[in-house]
């Protein structure tokens, strides 16, 4: 069958979009720029600092494990560009990732479509052809997500969570919403699941214990002692020369700003879907709607207009969002986006509710929802923190709304990631080759 080269299909697709950028290309994105002034030189002074690096202030406003990760082949001789190509396999981890969770949900063709517009993603391919933590953040937070979600939660699974969740923390120290994932698996897992509702049974959680729970708390321990120590460490959330940019305060836009991505990206992927969505919002109607009310009201709160002073720029959403209409500083377009996004979140958890699937499809939503609270702590509210984990969710929540009652769900699925593929594709055109092989001047 032609899906089982599916993961060499991606894995090469990954190859040929970023292994001309390293090799051939020039550092002209803000990934670039990031790698030359923050993470290549974090790698090089933990190199030169092996085998007892400073971890109290070095160029960056990250964890030190992705630096920490490259400096050893660093101080083995290897040059920038091989440091480039060893964290590209991060990127396609994360494509290969995505496509696992979704062929669990969907089978492996189907998967492959989903996975797409993450492949073609500009934020998962800049920040695979350059030096920069995103990437790898994402795929080992995914992991969590995939395994919190999918694994029968037992001590095994917790003590592989344990160790992810530490490896995450050590490289970004926002990827402290990944505690969420993992408290739910051990809720659900414990006497308290059976009080969820019935479409978040699952037969994995039987029989329910007490000591699932104690075990998904003993698995945040490791993590957030690492996490407390970094902290005491730099004197504050991040390392010192980047306190200004990172930690002047909260930004309280960011989780609407992460809905409303949720709802430019999932309207494009479910738009061959719209009838089938309309459907399950229907049967939910009021809920739905209070769900929605209550995202516009927030997203209505903060100021969402454009502006690099207060962080809220960095994207292709923030670029749209001045080209709107602004009301007493906040942004029509991202208030009714993060409306949609709700309205969309809700129909994906409704579908997979209804095929029995709706402990994923919370562990997902959940953890989605975690990350863009988290946010809020960062000064700076750019689309790449949130634009892949976002693709993969989307990715995952559409391929547990599909089985075998529904065979027309997988064409209209396939279509609809084919339609944010090739809006991903002409975006990562723009903003990722034409600058890389200088076919226009980036501002």
């Amino acid at each position: 069958m032609w899906w089982r080269l599916a993961p060499a299909v991606l894995a090469f697709l990954c190859a040929v979009s970023v292994l001309p950028v390293i090799f051939l290309g020039r550092d002209a994105t803000s990934e670039a720029f990031d790698q030359q002034i923050a993470h290549l030189p974090a790698v090089e002074q933990f190199a030169t600092q092996l085998p007892a690096p400073d971890l109290s202030n070095y160029p960056s406003a990250t964890g030190p494990g992705y630096h920490l990760l490259l400096a050893v082949p660093a101080r083995l001789g290897f040059g920038v560009q091989w440091l480039r190509v060893i964290s590209s396999l991060a990127g396609v981890g994360l494509v290969l990732l995505a496509w696992r969770g979704g062929a669990r949900a969907a089978g492996p063709g189907v998967a492959f479509a989903l996975a797409l517009p993450l492949a073609f993603s500009s934020y998962v391919l800049s920040g695979s052809a350059w030096l920069t933590t995103d990437v790898l953040s994402v795929l080992v937070g995914s992991a969590v997500v995939l395994m919190a979600a999918w694994a029968v939660p037992d001590r095994r699974a917790f003590l592989a969570l344990a160790v992810l969740l530490a490896a995450a923390l050590s490289m970004r120290q926002t990827n402290v919403f990944l505690a969420v994932p993992i408290l739910a698996a051990g809720i659900l897992g414990s006497p308290l699941g059976r009080s969820a509702s019935d479409a978040e049974q699952w037969h994995g959680d039987e029989p329910r214990r007490w000591s699932r729970l104690a075990w998904a708390c003993l698995a945040l321990l490791p993590g957030m002692l690492l996490l407390l120590a970094l902290v005491r460490a730099w004197g504050g959330l991040v390392p010192p020369a980047f306190r200004e940019m990172h930690d002047r305060g909260l930004n309280p836009i960011a989780p609407a700003y992460g809905m409303a991505l949720v709802g430019v990206w999932g309207g494009i992927a479910l738009l061959p879907m719209a009838a089938e969505v309309l459907r399950a919002v229907r049967r939910h109607r009021l809920a739905v709607a209070l769900l929605a009310l209550f995202a516009v009201v927030a997203a209505a709160m903060p100021e969402s207009s454009w502006s690099r002073d207060e962080g809220r720029w960095g994207g292709a959403l923030w670029q749209a969002v001045k080209s709107f209409p602004v009301i007493d500083g906040r942004s029509t377009l991202l208030v009714a986006a993060a409306g949609l996004g709700t309205i969309l979140l809700s129909a994906l958890w409704i579908r997979a509710a209804e095929v029995r699937r709706g402990r994923q499809a919370t562990i997902v939503i959940m953890t989605l929802l975690a990350l863009f609270v988290v946010q809020a702590g960062n000064s700076q509210v750019w689309e790449r923190y949130f634009d892949p984990a976002i693709l993969v969710a989307l990715a995952w929540l559409t391929a547990l709304g599909i089985d075998r009652t529904r065979p027309h769900s997988a064409g209209r699925a396939v279509l609809g990631a084919g339609l944010l593929a090739l809006a991903q594709l002409a975006i990562s055109a723009l903003n990722f080759w034409a600058p890389a092989f200088g076919l226009f001047a980036v501002p």
